[in-house]
């Protein structure tokens, strides 16, 4: 059994709240399993997510970033000056650490894990949780910047991550050639956790006979919540729907659902409970609106939360996703449009169409994970491992 001294240590960079981040925290746990000694790097946040309970051994330090509250400065100014103490406060704890990988989580962090790796001869992986230059929220000269900047780090990097097929053929189109892997978004689930069937009916009076659909995630713009509650006023539908999550939208959608008893609003919670929660669902609901390249590649974390609770998917007409439906029969595809999603969702409530689930073994985290240590595995030589 190796000491931590003994293992090869790597470095998580992020500028997100490392104990809210569930793809981070997994990917922390996935090669702490494989013998790495891990730590991170991140930033406070409250946004209103839930943290969650961190159960590997991991040295995580979270960094307040002043320059965030600087909110009377345009906004591109106001992302360098965050870079800038970003880079100010975390390269000495960076550099103490002497990591034999640094791992860098969406380009903010890039230019830091380049320097780092240039002082202490790291390997470096980039790991990209969207198609960071063209992603919903950037302005067009900060997609600009975000595309230059990697463009000019990207012979630094040694292998890169991404959500997607598309994505990770657009890297190598774009940018070039990497050694790379697609690790999906899938949730740390274990078969037999199980909340109960009826908790949504419960906790929201709903019932029995009325078809409950589930949308989880970012209550924010650009992710089809409007026309959903537009959908769902519609007195044609009988169905319920719940959004689960936290967001900008989260106080109007509150005032929708004390309006409309169909609407109902759940309190964002850890992650470790969102698959079991949605298990007492009967739909999900995975309708990106294509706002930006990254989201028209997507494959959103929801996609897999929905499909490991056995939930059919009624989701956006996208490649990736209209692709994964179809080879593992978890559900259908729209249109945008509030009519399109209407006669959706009134084909599916009355209908008794059963979806077949194909094996998810391959979507599984436990797939992933094989994928990510195959990848250290390339990156690292095996005499250094």
């Amino acid at each position: 059994m190796k000491t931590r001294s003994q293992m090869k240590n790597v470095l998580h960079l992020t500028h997100t709240d490392i104990e809210s981040d569930s793809r981070i925290l997994k990917e922390m746990g996935a090669l702490s399993d494989a013998g790495y000694a891990v730590s991170g790097i991140g930033v406070v946040l409250d946004e209103g997510a839930q943290k969650s309970t961190v159960s590997f051994s991991a040295d995580i330090t979270a960094i307040n970033l002043h320059s965030r509250r600087l909110t009377f400065l345009p906004r591109t100014l106001r992302h360098i000056a965050t870079l800038f103490e970003l880079v100010a406060k975390m390269l000495p704890r960076a550099v103490r650490a002497r990591p034999n990988v640094i791992h860098c989580h969406d380009t903010f962090v890039l230019p830091l894990g380049c320097i780092v790796k240039l002082l202490t001869g790291a390997k470096l992986v980039y790991d990209a949780h969207e198609l960071e230059s063209n992603r919903n929220g950037l302005t067009r000269l900060q997609g600009v910047l975000t595309l230059r900047v990697e463009k000019l780090l990207w012979r630094f990097v040694d292998a890169l991550i991404v959500v997607s097929p598309s994505i990770e053929r657009w890297y190598h189109e774009t940018i070039g050639s990497k050694l790379s892997a697609v690790i999906l978004n899938s949730p740390l689930f274990y078969e037999g956790r199980q909340q109960d069937k009826n908790y949504l009916r419960k906790n929201f009076g709903i019932p029995t006979e009325s078809k409950v659909f589930i949308y989880v995630g970012i209550l924010g713009n650009g992710r089809g919540i409007d026309l959903l509650t537009e959908v769902f006023k519609d007195p044609q539908i009988s169905s319920h729907i719940v959004f689960l999550g936290y967001g900008e939208l989260s106080e109007e959608l509150k005032i929708l659902a004390a309006l409309h008893p169909n609407m109902h609003v759940h309190e964002a919670v850890p992650h470790s409970q969102v698959v079991p929660i949605v298990q007492s669902g009967d739909f999900g609901l995975c309708l990106v609106q294509d706002v930006s390249l990254s989201d028209y590649y997507c494959l959103p974390n929801k996609l897999f939360e929905y499909c490991f609770a056995g939930l059919p998917v009624l989701a956006s007409d996208f490649p990736d996703i209209r692709s994964l439906l179809a080879e593992y029969g978890i559900g259908e595809c729209c249109r945008l449009q509030v009519n399109d999603i209407r006669d959706a969702i009134l084909r599916l409530e009355r209908s008794e169409t059963i979806f077949r689930f194909a094996s998810l073994k391959p979507l599984s985290w436990k797939a992933q994970e094989g994928k990510l240590v195959a990848l250290y595995q390339q990156c690292l030589p095996t005499s250094d491992h």
